[in-house]
């Protein structure tokens, strides 16, 4: 059986984040295809649980936060603080101890590891963005000067050590058709694999519930609120969504991950919105809403929420360039919009549009019911990595 070594960000062990369910999900559906073997290495969680005893964890070291010495190096802020001494050392212990017959390095910010790997030992990237271009686009929309150049110089960065981590890479994966057809353009010669993210939830064969006319006039905004895309996403479509909202009565309910101090500041600032951080569970905040949105302009990869609403029964309302990966038509089973503007005039003359809003939600999730099984993606993943 084939060994292989891979390096993430930290223990996924409990997935709390987009990125961190991603990773679990596919190290977990690995594992359970009985093809390979394989030792993760990452730093240690605040907390873990004892799952996937069948990996090996190799965990050196609490997480580190940013360091302002990044500014001095060639590597971009995650990648300088990921890269430290801890993983770096681990790192050489585990290729001294163990003959790899591959590394798989998930996501850019762990391209730091390519300069310790042996010439001749193939490497898969996992990619979650595609951070040239990603890191480009935040750096752009950021309105503080200073800001916005550290922003440019970190992209700067990253888009060098993706460059380098795609060519030294003899596979590359892509969540959506749009990434992929980025990396194609610059590294044609690449094998590729599509790996867009499963889902563990149950999915229902019919709608388990019907939008009606007292069901409360609410759309709701699931997600992670760490990442600075995603704060400017959010804060984006709070300024263009304030006098349609208003303007037509409806309530708008901001959930998950963040800092408290965060969501009071956006409370202050958009009173007309209810901001819950940090809750232990989506589901109850799904229930009672019409419509659930993906604002991110900004950020690329695939939206989760996503899932999320669509196998609770909620109609998307969403970006357009956010639905690259999702088998949805949009004016079909999805409202959208070229813009976060345009957006939130669609949702405030839809919103009690109720015979579209259910037949968008029953087709959304006839589409997607079949469409994104981890089991799946555990052995396209297997197969190219036995291809090494």
């Amino acid at each position: 059986m084939k060994h292989f070594l891979w390096i993430t960000r930290q223990d996924p062990r409990p997935a709390n984040s987009g990125e961190l369910i991603y990773s679990l999900g596919l190290i977990r559906a690995l594992i359970e295809t009985g093809k390979v073997k394989l030792t993760v290495l990452a730093y240690r969680a605040s907390e873990t649980t004892n799952t996937l005893p069948q990996v090996d964890w190799v965990l050196p070291a609490d997480n580190p936060g940013k360091s302002p010495f990044s500014l001095l190096s060639s590597l971009p802020s995650s990648a300088h603080s990921l890269g430290g001494s801890p993983m770096r050392s681990s790192l050489r212990e585990q290729l001294a101890k163990h003959a790899f017959d591959g590394v798989v390095i998930d996501q850019a910010a762990n391209g730091w590891a390519i300069g310790e790997l042996p010439e001749g030992l193939p490497v898969f990237y996992l990619s979650h963005n595609h951070e040239a271009v990603v890191r480009k686009e935040v750096a752009a929309e950021e309105s503080g000067t200073l800001m916005r150049l550290a922003l440019r110089l970190d992209a700067e960065k990253y888009a060098r050590l993706e460059r380098r981590l795609c060519a030294r890479a003899s596979t590359i994966s892509a969540i959506t058709p749009r990434d992929e057809g980025s990396y194609r353009n610059e590294f044609p010669d690449k094998t590729y694999v599509q790996l867009p993210p499963g889902y563990e939830g149950s999915m229902p064969d019919e709608l388990n519930r019907a939008i009606a006319e007292d069901t409360p006039r609410r759309v709701v905004l699931a997600g992670t609120f760490e990442w600075i895309a995603k704060r400017r996403n959010l804060e984006a479509f709070l300024r263009d969504a304030a006098e349609p909202f208003q303007a037509a009565g409806i309530e708008f309910h901001v959930v998950g991950k963040a800092r408290p101090e965060y969501f009071r500041d956006l409370s202050r600032q958009f009173p007309w919105t209810t901001f819950t951080p940090n809750v232990p569970s989506m589901e109850p905040h799904l229930k009672d809403a019409r419509i659930g949105l993906i604002p991110e302009a900004l950020g690329g990869g695939f939206k989760l929420k996503a899932l999320d609403y669509v196998f609770h029964g909620l109609p998307l309302a969403s970006i357009e360039s956010a639905l690259s990966g999702l088998p949805l038509t949009p004016g079909e089973n999805v409202l959208s919009a070229s813009d976060t503007q345009a957006l939130a005039r669609v949702i405030a003359d839809r919103i009690d549009d109720t015979d579209f809003l259910n037949h968008a939600a029953q087709s959304a999730l006839d589409q997607c019911r079949g469409a994104f099984d981890w089991r799946q993606r555990g052995e396209s993943l297997a197969s190219a990595l036995l291809e090494f």
